[in-house]
């Protein structure tokens, strides 16, 4: 019965405020976009298409504010309040007579609330020719959110909701309020590998109050989703670089094509919502003393890293604790902050196993503006227990140092960094990507075929940190008159003792596409060697030992990337070129450059062109070519489907090694129907062939359909 009277006052409530008729069309129209998708689901048991997914989310935020602003703790990033418009000076409260709730004098004013969120519509199909045979869809399969579902209720169809309503208010300062609902139903239990036809809601709530009283600043924030940044080493959230052509479920109001004027325009990408941050559940709270510029910022909750999604329902004894004490420098000539972190994962192997399992992590950050120098870092210790550590297993260091130089004092800008960090240092909060097999996401129990945050020898990007690894990020940005724009990158570094006789490789070349077929599984394809996470593809290979001498050797990573960005102004239309190449390496031993020789284990080549044009303001096409080589050496996995030819006679080695090439064409346009609505296609054919591992092949045609609506 609440949450009926619930649904009834918020319908009252957009009936008042959204009163044009403009918006009771894109209501309807969203509302025939549901039924058709609810419709289509439920099919006849005798279709061809297995797969049909379905995800229908409520948020409803509460904000109190003097500035009208909508605090977005949600899980998506909604940056807009296009129909806010504040009261005239003489208005009074009691003027008015549309009261949300019956008594006059403790309701709610509809007139004095506002309105704003979006309402997404996602279909997905894919038609493969060609398909690993483990895939969790078939062949011919459709989903109505961002990843397919199986055998568990809510995914992130339920995080990244297809509605979101936000209401803000006036009427009282410095508290927000939050509530949610999370629907993801499964209209079809007909999927490879076991189903379910099952519904799942989850409920999100927020609550938050600030008050500054003499000396002191407060601020308490409890509930979920929340997005927390501590320091790179404790709470944080490691670097990726996003496909420019794919839609990001995070991409907020604004018209499409301004889209890919950022890209082209900022220097780093945009990234992930929360980007720097870490998701939690808990409560956050801050304190600051304002004469000394000293405040202690903290949480006490859980995060990705307590509680693995395929566990979630267990909920064995585990929760993580940050306390931050940061201080405010500000001489002549410095200026910047520095903190002492604290982290600390608690926890129990399981409700009959009491053993501990748990993780500490303790730095001092720094971040300061020197005579127009950038200069930051980190320094810390960290130390690991459960049942796969030794009782005195040692404590583990690391460290990082940054500088930064920007046009003002040198001709082209660049940043170079140095980090060491042992393997006893890790924190799957944090930046530091895991290689210790014995820290787990979801605990020490959790089986590494579903831990997407475990990454053994990453060859990992330009400007991402690993554990039991030591190495340089260089980076330079420079450019070519006003049309052009030129950023580098390099990386090379060695890990620090050899724990893993595997290496992990990226697939850049459709990686958000390859990571829906079977997402979150870390043995996927006919070789069990694929990892899929989130938006993320990777492959684990093998060294074969005997043909390095055993075991007493280290290995070398190298990465280079280069992106030239163009933007060209025809008569009033505007194109922008976006061109991205990178190539990776790992070899026998530390080398400040990589290279193909006999030394190397594998190596990886990506070249992926984004071009988009503007053909009207509201109108716009966009294309993508790309192409992904990796070339192994006779040192790692060699195939099994050649070992002898047809005349009887043994494969030699260099002809059995790895030697894959996927390729993909992209076709999209995007069409903004009003400033607040639009729609996206996204039509894609990708390829993928390993020319000695035969059964390493897929082929096949990716079609997405996105609408939004900004209200």
């Amino acid at each position: 019965m609440q949450f009926k009277k619930l649904e009834i006052n918020i319908f009252n409530l957009m009936m008042n405020k959204i009163s044009h008729k403009r918006n009771f069309r894109l209501l309807g129209t969203f509302g025939l976009l549901l039924g058709c998708g609810s419709a289509f689901a439920g099919g006849h048991a005798n279709d061809s298409i297995q797969r049909a997914n379905d995800s229908l989310s409520l948020r409803v935020h509460f904000s109190f504010s003097k500035e009208h602003q909508v605090p977005f703790i949600g899980t998506t990033s909604l940056m807009l309040q296009p129909n806010y418009a504040q009261f005239g000076s003489g208005t009074k409260l009691n003027d008015h007579f549309n009261y949300l709730g019956g008594n006059e004098g403790k309701a709610l004013f509809a007139d004095d609330v506002v309105v704003s969120g979006v309402m997404r519509a996602l279909v997905v199909y894919r038609d493969m020719q060609k398909a690993y045979d483990d895939n969790i869809t078939s062949e011919k399969s459709i989903a109505f959110s961002d990843y397919p579902t199986a055998n568990v209720g809510t995914t992130n169809g339920g995080g990244y909701p297809m509605l979101e309503l936000n209401i803000s208010s006036k009427l009282k300062s410095k508290i927000d309020f939050n509530v949610g609902y999370s629907l993801s139903p499964i209209f079809t239990g007909d999927v490879q590998n076991g189903g379910s036809r099952s519904i799942s809601a989850r409920q999100n709530i927020n609550f938050s109050g600030r008050v500054r009283s003499g000396l002191f600043e407060t601020s308490i924030t409890a509930g979920e989703i929340l997005w927390l940044k501590m320091s790179k080493f404790t709470m944080g959230q490691a670097e990726y670089r996003d496909n420019y052509f794919n839609r990001l479920p995070w991409d907020w109001y604004r018209r499409s094509f301004e889209r890919f004027e950022e890209y082209f325009s900022m220097s780093t990408n945009i990234g992930t919502q929360g980007l720097g941050g870490s998701a939690m559940t808990g409560v956050v709270f801050e304190t600051k003393y304002l004469p000394l510029q000293v405040g202690v910022r903290g949480m006490f909750g859980r995060t990705s890293s307590n509680v693995i999604l395929s566990q979630s329902i267990n909920y064995f004894p585990s929760y993580t604790g940050v306390v931050k004490l940061e201080k405010v420098v500000f001489e002549r000539f410095m200026s910047g902050t520095m903190g002492l972190n604290f982290y600390a994962k608690r926890a129990q192997v399981s409700f009959e196993n009491k053993a501990p399992d748990n993780n500490t992590v303790t730095t001092l950050d720094f971040s300061f503006k020197i005579k127009k120098v950038n200069v930051s870092g980190e320094f810390g210790i960290g130390k690991i227990e459960n049942p796969g550590t030794a009782a005195s297993a040692p404590i583990g260091q690391g460290y990082y140092f940054k500088t930064e130089f920007d046009k003002r004092i040198v001709l082209v800008p660049f940043s170079i960094e140095y980090y060491h960090i042992n393997k006893g240092m890790a924190s799957l909060d944090g930046s530091i990507m895991n290689s210790n097999q014995t820290l787990g996401q979801g605990g020490y129990t959790t089986d590494k075929v579903y831990d997407a945050l475990y990454l053994p020898n990453l060859s990992q990007e330009v400007g991402q940190i690993a554990n039991n690894r030591q190495g340089v990020n260089f980076r330079a940005e420079g450019g070519l008159g006003k049309n052009i724009r030129i950023q580098f990158g390099y990386a090379f570094g060695s890990e620090i003792e050899n724990t893993h006789d595997t290496i992990t490789i990226q697939h850049r070349v459709n990686d958000f596409s390859r990571s829906r077929m079977r997402p979150w599984f870390q043995a996927d394809g006919p070789y069990h060697r694929v990892k899929s996470a989130w938006f993320r593809t990777y492959e684990t290979i093998t060294i074969d030992t005997t043909k390095t001498g055993g075991g007493a050797y280290v290995k070398g990573f190298n990465a280079a990337e280069l992106l030239l960005k163009g933007q060209y102004q025809i008569g009033k239309h505007k194109l922008i070129i976006l061109n991205y190449n990178s190539f990776n390496s790992v070899q026998k031993g530390f080398s400040p450059l990589p290279g193909m020789n006999e030394n190397t284990f594998i190596s990886v080549f990506y070249e992926d062109l984004t071009v988009a044009y503007s053909i009207f303001k509201n109108l716009s096409v966009v294309g993508e070519l790309g192409f992904e080589t990796v070339h192994g050496s006779t040192m790692v996995d060699l195939s099994p489907d050649k070992v002898l030819d047809s005349d009887n006679v043994a494969y030699a080695a260099k002809d059995r090694v790895i030697n894959q090439l996927g390729t993909t064409m992209a076709f999209g346009i995007d069409y903004d129907i009003s400033r607040t609505m639009n729609i996206h296609l996204r039509q894609r054919y990708m390829t993928h062939q390993d020319f000695n591992f035969t059964r390493d092949v897929f082929q096949g045609n990716e079609t997405t359909i996105e609408f939004k609506i900004f209200f």
